[in-house]
């Protein structure tokens, strides 16, 4: 329609009684705008390379620009299988395994990679340790789910 816009006369009167008011093309860009915006979600939901932090952040930037949306898209909504595997998937992705709750613990148990155990550099005062080696134990940590980033974001059924 907008792209025809500027072809029609404005001189022509049957014309002009036909085309939406100015209040109206105004909200119907509005519309298109949004729809261009969940349209490029939906395509980049087709990708090979995303993930469920991809997902979720996109559904989420979606939800602040339409609330309604939160029914269909939201982490708690009716389409999510296991919202506590979704979650903790996501908490994960962002590398704050740190702050899993027990029922996100519980649904990744199965993805979890056993850890070595602990030595007695691990039993070390936290000041005989250095910054880079607690960083590097916090990253071996977040690590524990390594297997998370290959979980397709969307399900492959088809109904």
């Amino acid at each position: 329609y907008f792209r025809l816009l500027e072809f029609l006369d404005v001189e022509d009167d049957d014309v002009l009684e036909l085309l939406p008011s100015l209040a109206v093309n105004k909200r119907l860009y509005l519309l298109l705008q949004e729809l261009r915006d969940i349209e490029s979600v939906n395509k980049a939901l087709q990708g090979s390379d995303v993930d469920l932090l991809d997902v979720r952040e996109w559904f989420d930037e979606l939800i602040t620009a339409k609330p309604q949306c939160a029914h269909y898209l939201g982490p708690r909504a009716d389409v999510v299988h296991s919202p506590g595997f979704e979650s903790g998937c996501v908490r994960v992705l962002r590398g704050r395994s740190d702050r899993l709750t027990l029922a996100e613990k519980a649904a990744l148990q199965p993805f979890a990679v056993e850890q070595a155990s602990t030595t007695d550099d691990d039993a070390e005062e936290p000041e005989a340790t250095s910054l880079v080696e607690r960083l590097k134990k916090r990253r071996r940590l977040a690590e524990d789910y390594d297997q998370l980033k290959i979980i397709p974001p969307t399900s492959n059924a088809v109904d």
